[in-house]
């Protein structure tokens, strides 16, 4: 059976779904407390750095959603999704 082809982002980064499953992967891994202290210090800085990394993209695709529900005057007109409690 071939091997999964790996997602790139065009900056040739892991794509968002990736980085997110190798967080996940992170925090089981520490989760589990049988991972001697220095890896468990790499896995920590690891799962730090795709935090970031996740959070970057989250406030790209944020700013790209802003940006394209903008109305004519600068406003950002919302909407609440489907199923959304209002308070």
């Amino acid at each position: 059976m071939p091997a999964k082809k790996k997602e790139t982002t065009n900056n040739g980064g892991p794509s968002f779904e990736e980085a997110m499953a190798e967080l996940e992967e992170t925090v089981r891994k520490l989760d589990e407390g049988d991972v001697p202290l220095e890896e468990s210090l790499a896995a920590f800085e690891k799962g730090v750095a795709l935090v970031r990394l996740l959070h970057g993209r989250l406030d790209a695709v944020q700013e790209k959603i802003d940006e394209l529900t903008r109305a004519a005057d600068g406003s950002l007109s919302t909407k609440s999704f489907e199923g959304e409690d209002d308070g």
